[in-house]
């Protein structure tokens, strides 16, 4: 029985000066995605699209569960789909983190990803230390990553290790360097032999043009800067005959990761802080003046 997975990414405008209506429009977005598209499996959308954006610690910070998720599972549970509403500010303790969740069809909280990489100095969330997959069971594994992880192919490779076939990026990048995301999210669909799928928020200063990948890095869709609703079936086989077979039929990279001599044991893995790289690095800090730049 071929498997297929049949996602709808939103990518949605923010309202920077209302949390509510943002939570409001994802509702019905959600709920119009559905009734239109009733074969939906999933649905996710981009990075804390429901959270405040605040650089030196946001205001809506809550532990979880908390009163938004619940509304959250509901949500899930109404419309019947897989759920990842990107992702939102969660205070644990004295630490804070970017944290996205997904939500099962019955509404459960079934995975919690915190962002291993914050876009640091600008963001100030802490750094999760754990990779997540999920299972749909039956269709496929799922990995998470979120917005700037995609610069980390460390990232995307070790969620393809524990077994990811598609994964999901939701985004907020409204920056100059849009542009290099989106080569490196079909390379690192290229990499790994998996779907990349990347769902970015628009800010009045930008953002949008999300991102669609194949597991050989052809761009499925590629959306512009408004409000829109992407759906795809994407074939989970083709991920298992890529891998076993080579993207076009003659690269087998996992094959040959798995067969090379090293394995895995290369130097940046085994003994990072050593790197000569790092000798001449400054501190992590937002530059105020080009005459910094030195």
């Amino acid at each position: 029985m071929t498997k297929r997975l049949a996602v709808a990414g939103l990518q949605l405008a923010k309202n920077v000066e209302d949390e509510d209506a943002n939570l409001e429009h994802f509702e019905e977005v959600v709920m119009h995605t559905k009734r239109r598209y009733p074969w939906v499996d999933l649905i996710f959308t981009g990075e804390l699209y429901l959270s405040d954006f605040a650089v030196n610690g946001p205001r809506n910070a809550q532990p979880i569960p908390n009163e938004l998720t619940e509304r959250l599972s509901a949500l899930a549970k109404r419309v019947g789909s897989w759920l990842v509403p990107g992702s939102f500010y969660e205070q644990d303790n004295a630490h804070l983190y970017n944290t996205l969740l997904v939500f099962d069809p019955e509404g459960r909280i079934v995975a919690k990803y915190r962002k291993l990489f914050p876009w640091k100095p600008y963001e100030s969330s802490d750094y999760g230390t754990e990779c997540v997959t999920f299972d749909i069971p039956g269709i496929a594994r799922v990995g998470v990553a979120i917005c700037y992880d995609v610069w980390f192919p460390e990232v995307f490779r070790t969620l393809a290790w524990m077994g990811a076939e598609v994964i999901l990026q939701p985004s907020a990048t409204y920056t100059p360097d849009r542009q290099a995301e989106l080569v490196l999210a079909p390379a690192q669909a290229i990499m790994n032999q998996c779907y990349v799928l990347n769902s970015n928020v628009i800010l009045p200063q930008g953002g949008g043009r999300s991102i669609f990948v194949d597991p050989e890095g052809r761009i499925l869709q590629l959306a512009g800067t408004h409000e829109e609703i992407m759906t795809e079936v994407i074939d989970i086989d083709r991920v298992r005959w890529v891998r076993n077979h080579g993207s076009f039929g003659i690269s087998p990279v996992w094959k040959a990761l798995r067969d090379s001599p090293l394995k895995g044991r290369f130097p940046v893995y085994t003994n990072l802080p050593a790197g000569r790289v790092f000798e001449d690095l400054s501190e992590t800090r937002i530059q105020k003046s080009t005459d910094e730049w030195t």
